[in-house]
């Protein structure tokens, strides 16, 4: 070797060693202030014999499964302090007060105090056809029952699969946290969303016709680790997931999933993975707006098709079209701490001073209904006849509007809640102009203390409040959190709406005066939501002095309480020369993109195996010689319908329409499940396959 060979030699090993120390000297590429993780679970109910919540439509039963819900949770904590923040999203109507006492339980149970009432924010999507029943509260109780099985709305099926499912989406997050960054996008989305409630809307001293009628921000955030890894994303939006309509009978996840859906097929989601890509399109402050779209039942100006499915499609279109947009955007990438504050308060006797009010110290009223919640939203309407919006003691003869109600065809109950709150009609002045139709506090039917909270992260700061908030409601609560937390570097408040309980609806006191849908629903009376801006502005200036807050006092854990639970299966039963799987209606020999396939099984009850983290259908086609499963029950394109049959017979029905992007090929339709024996109790698992059918 030559002395230039070698002096290029070593030229090349100094070269090299210095690259090496300067690459690990040098921070990581997407050095981030946080460490994250996110994890997503199974919350589907039975998908046959349980309630919804969001209509409170006692004809609308489950009668099959059109997408699963799911838990979305994302832990964010400061490098710098150690400060943890856990956000669950979670594809339900509601999330209940028992819900958020058991999560929390069971989380001490396996972390000690790492997690707590005070760090884990759990929000529910609004989406009106998730399961109900898992309320520990009356109001909501009743509102999942049925005519037929009037006092049977709780489902302790529902409530463990949702308890356990939030608790281990957030185990999943807990063990897949490492280093990385977050990042805020923000822009507009105007054309998804209108507001329901203008009539009351424009009552407001702050209405400007000139602004928006509705709160059209879309925020979004970007969870990426430091190595590149993408592993999640949050988006709020403010409108009603509702493109599904009262007498949709199937478990879906409505707009937000099928944005949701869209998402996960993007980024390659395995709900089966320990660590995968979470997308969660969460609530804001939605209480008086919905999908431009509308759906298949509104009322007249509002409807959609009568297409169920086209509607919500559409409506979850826009949602996943800008969100995808901002998603690839470049946004904030937040830097800052991670702070909390969360307060247990109690409603009953709730002072709130005059900063809020601006009328002196005013105290709540005792939890109540208004007459005027019996329409329904327009998106819902109840249709019952004399009953409308603005009804007040100022303009209604309650006499005609109590016989209305008891001689209609709305169900037994509700004309026994109206007999037994009928004398506290106009009994409450505290709740001026509102007439009484339920007398919720009174009966102990709601939840009266409440919890509120504030998280900061670097920049943002996200509210979690128990209740629908609405539009006019929502910009005075983000305006006094900005003002008291803008010092700490915060310039995006965003509200996370239903979270860790729910009391129904929060309008201004403007709207509340006039008495709409939402104002009727805005239970403790017309300082409402100066009491929720108080409670926030105080939690939030907490986080500046750096307080610490007190609670009024724990609410009752009411777990072990008695109360009226849905009825489970007895047995299964099939006919003597059937087996369980047999195929009754076989496909087609061949079928064109956009088509239907529907193939029907001798079935057993899905309440025997919610088959949580499962499926109860796989579409597969034939690759190779080996059959690939290409969507299973939690695509938008398949639907599982179960059918009673006399007396104890099931027949599963399930529906696959062939998108149009589908590939040519072969194909077959697989069903699980599981039948009970009616003798020994046991339940045991089967499976049934159609006849290979070909898409050309």
């Amino acid at each position: 070797m030559n002395i230039k060979t070698l002096l290029r030699k070593q030229l090349l090993n100094n070269t090299l060693a210095l690259g090496a120390i300067v690459l690990a000297c040098a921070p990581a590429a997407h050095a981030g202030d946080y460490n994250i993780g996110t994890g997503i679970y199974d919350i589907t109910g039975p998908a046959a014999e349980n309630s919804f919540f969001g209509w409170a439509h006692h004809e609308q039963q489950t009668e099959g499964l059109h997408t699963r819900s799911r838990a979305h949770a994302y832990i964010m904590e400061s490098q710098g302090s150690n400060n943890r923040l856990v956000f669950v999203s979670n594809d339900l109507g509601m999330l209940s007060q028992g819900v958020k006492i058991e999560v929390v339980k069971r989380l001490s149970a396996l972390y000690g105090d790492t997690y707590t009432d005070d760090n884990v924010m759990l929000s529910a999507t609004h989406a009106h056809n998730a399961a109900g029943g898992f309320s520990h509260f009356k109001l909501y109780e009743f509102s999942s029952g049925s005519e037929e099985v009037f006092v049977g709305g709780y489902s302790s099926e529902t409530f463990e699969v949702v308890v356990n499912g939030i608790v281990q989406a957030i185990a999943r997050a807990h063990q897949n946290m490492a280093p990385g960054s977050i990042e805020l996008v923000q822009g507009t989305l105007e054309d998804a969303s209108l507001n329901r409630g203008m009539a009351a809307h424009v009552t407001n001293h702050d209405y400007d016709p000139s602004d928006a009628n509705i709160n059209s921000a879309m925020t979004v955030l970007k969870f990426t680790k430091d190595d590149g890894t993408e592993i999640g994303m949050i988006n709020w939006f403010a409108v009603h997931p509702t493109g599904f309509s009262m007498k949709w009978d199937y478990l879906s996840t409505d707009i937000s999933g099928y944005a949701q859906n869209q998402f996960e097929k993007r980024k390659g989601t395995d709900f089966n993975a320990n660590e995968t890509f979470v997308a969660a399109f969460a609530s804001s402050d939605l209480g008086n707006t919905i999908p431009i779209d509308g759906n298949a039942h509104s009322a007249p100006g509002f409807e959609g098709s009568d297409d169920e499915l086209t509607n919500a499609k559409n409506g979850g279109s826009r949602l996943f079209n800008k969100g995808w947009q901002l998603y690839k955007q470049d946004g904030l990438v937040l830097n800052g701490a991670a702070e909390y504050r969360h307060r247990w308060a109690d409603m009953n006797h709730y002072a709130v001073n005059d900063a809020f009010t601006g009328a002196g110290t005013q105290t709540l009223c005792k939890a109540a209904r208004g007459f005027s919640f019996a329409t329904g939203g327009v998106n819902g309407p109840s249709g019952i006849e004399g009953i409308r919006p603005n009804m007040t003691l100022e303009n209604t003869n309650f006499e005609t509007a109590l016989s209305t109600l008891v001689n209609s065809s709305v169900g037994a109950g509700i004309v026994e809640l109206v007999m037994n709150t009928a004398n506290l009609v106009q009994q409450d002045p505290c709740q001026y102009p509102k007439p009484i139709l339920m007398a919720t506090g009174a009966l102990g039917m709601v939840p009266t203390t409440l919890p509120f909270q504030v998280f900061m992260l670097g920049e943002l700061a996200i509210v979690g409040l128990p209740a629908e908030i609405t539009t006019m409601a929502g910009r005075r609560i983000r305006a006094d959190v900005l003002a008291q937390l803008s010092p700490k570097g915060v310039t995006t408040v965003v509200i996370a709406g239903l979270s860790n309980t729910y009391t129904g609806y929060v309008a201004t006191k403007e709207e509340f005066n006039w008495q709409g849908y939402e104002g009727a629903a805005t239970e403790y009376g017309p300082n409402t939501l100066a009491a929720y801006r108080q409670e926030v502005s105080n939690l939030a200036a907490a986080i500046v002095t750096n307080q610490v807050i007190n609670d009024d006092k724990q609410p009752l854990d009411r777990l072990d309480e008695w109360r009226s639970e849905r009825p489970g299966v007895i047995w299964d039963g099939k006919y003597l020369w059937e087996s369980f799987g047999d195929v009754l209606t076989n496909a087609h020999g061949s079928y064109q993109k956009g088509d239907s396939v529907l193939v029907s099984f001798r079935g057993g009850h899905p309440k025997n195996n919610l088959r949580t983290q499962d499926t109860f259908l796989k579409v597969q086609k034939l690759v190779g010689g080996s059959w690939i499963t290409v969507a299973h029950d939690w695509d938008w394109d398949t639907l599982y319908k179960w059918n009673r049959e006399g007396l104890d017979l099931t027949r599963v029905d399930i529906t696959w329409n062939i998108p149009l992007d589908a590939q040519t090929g072969s194909y077959r339709v697989v069903h699980q499940g599981d039948w009970k024996h009616g003798l020994t109790g046991n339940i045991e698992a089967y499976s049934g396959t159609s006849a290979t059918f070909t898409v050309q």
